[in-house]
């Protein structure tokens, strides 16, 4: 053994084959690759509430829809549960020029009692209510604002659904996949000749959860996933505090290569133009969640404005170490763009004349206009210290109040407002933090 370098970590796991089998292998835990080899003996059946191997994380992948669905608009009856809802993810929307699909359906929960819906199905309506131009965060709303009883008008998506369906983890990947193998991920084949053979798995970048498998009854599955996502081991250990146990020895392990990964990131970007010279501040994995309708425990979400409505991604994490991190390091980012930014100007109409509103992150809020041939003319001008509300409609005005003669003055931004109402925030938050508070 090297010097300096610790002793591997052992353990026996089981680890779970093509066609649900459970084999017992040998895990060994070293400083930068997991190593893992066969041990002697099946591994047990499933436990008392398990499912079947095919049956984690959301159904079978290689279940198919009947070929009479494709394109036929069908009405389906769902009866939301008390926990999880209606048990689905959708992605989509108008802005993404895309219909509202059902990317994935939770094993057990509302949708998947049914057995009339599938992934890839697009929801035109929901209780009556057209959502065929509707918006993501629309759609959403639409599905969470219903009753306990929630009728769906979907049609299969025959094109789009394949691209759903390989995205499942919920089939084993052998060592080295091809397109071929990946075909026959759900058939019940004996375990194939390399999962004999002891083989590793590089921790750098890899990723480590115990939530890809929702029907975890005893809360004893581990995955781990290289970072090229052609190995996927899916373990079980023989109680919960032996998978957490292992869970954290490999997070740590891998969170030690972070800054090997950070170096080498930033050798690629050097010269690479724009992006040149930026400092990277941390690598790692998180889980995008096609909506919130299946809400993690540990989770944030990304609004940014558009001039369409505001865009939302819902990311879901690990650990509260992972979600205190990450939300920290895009506070700080935003502080820090405001600072590097110091400026925005949007064009606007106040009280019938075409203006500019500008917003500075020292000078404040100034309104003014510029006639042709003739210098700005400033209407207003006041310091963000002065501002004592703001609002807006969501659809193009925004609302600014700052306690003087005027009274609250009305913008109209000729788009939707919120991308300078979460600006106004930023540089808000960015001064707080100037003062040594915590925003």
């Amino acid at each position: 053994m090297a010097a300096g370098r610790r002793a591997p970590r052992t353990g026996l796991l089981e680890l779970r084959g093509p066609g649900g089998q459970w084999l017992r292998v040998l895990l060994s835990l070293a400083e930068d690759a997991l190593g893992v080899s066969p041990a002697d003996g099946p591994g047990p059946a499933a436990g008392p509430g398990e499912a079947p191997a095919a049956q984690l994380n959301g159904g079978d992948p290689g279940s198919s829809v009947p070929e009479a669905l494709a394109n036929i608009r069908r009405t389906v009856r769902v009866v939301k549960q008390d926990v999880g809802g209606l048990g689905i993810s959708i992605k989509g929307g108008r802005e993404n020029k895309m219909p509202i699909l059902i990317s994935k359906i939770f094993k057990g929960l509302a949708a998947d009692q049914t057995e009339a819906l599938y992934v890839g199905d697009a929801i035109l309506a929901v209780n009556g209510t057209d959502l065929s131009e509707a918006t993501h965060d629309e759609a959403v709303q639409a599905l969470k604002k219903t009753g306990k009883e929630v009728v769906l008008e979907v049609k299969y998506m025959k094109e789009i659904s394949p691209y759903f369906k390989n995205s499942s983890s919920g089939a084993t990947v052998s060592w080295d996949p091809s397109p071929a193998t990946l075909q026959k991920r759900s058939s019940p084949l004996l375990p194939p000749k390399e999962l004999r053979d002891a083989r590793t798995v590089p921790l750098k970048m890899c990723y480590v959860s115990r939530k890809c498998l929702p029907t975890d009854p005893e809360h004893r599955y581990l995955e781990v996933c290289s970072a090229d996502g052609r190995v996927a081991l899916f373990l079980r250990a023989k109680d919960e505090a032996t998978a957490q146990s292992w869970l954290s020895a490999i997070q740590a392990s891998a969170g030690a290569l972070v800054p090997r990964v950070k170096e080498e990131l930033r050798a690629q970007l050097a010269g690479a133009g724009a992006v040149a010279g930026r400092d990277v501040k941390h690598v790692g994995w998180l889980t995008e969640q096609g909506s919130a309708l299946y809400e993690a425990e540990l989770s944030f979400a990304l609004r940014s404005g558009t001039r369409l409505g505001v865009q939302t991604h819902l990311f879901s994490l690990e650990s509260p170490r992972d979600l205190a991190l990450w939300t920290r390091l895009l506070v700080d980012g935003t502080h820090g763009a405001a600072e590097l930014v110091q400026e925005v100007s949007a064009a606007c109409t106040w009280k019938g004349q075409d203006c500019t509103l500008s917003i500075h992150i020292d000078k404040g809020f100034t309104i003014s206009t510029t006639e042709p041939g003739l210098s700005k003319t400033i209407l207003l001008q006041q310091p963000f210290e002065k501002l004592q509300m703001s609002s807006d409609d969501g659809t193009k005005m925004l609302y600014l109040d700052f306690g003087g003669p005027e009274g609250e003055i009305q913008l109209d931004l000729h788009s939707c407002p919120k991308t300078i109402v979460f600006i106004i925030h930023s540089f808000l938050s960015a001064k707080v933090t100037r003062l040594g508070l915590l925003a």
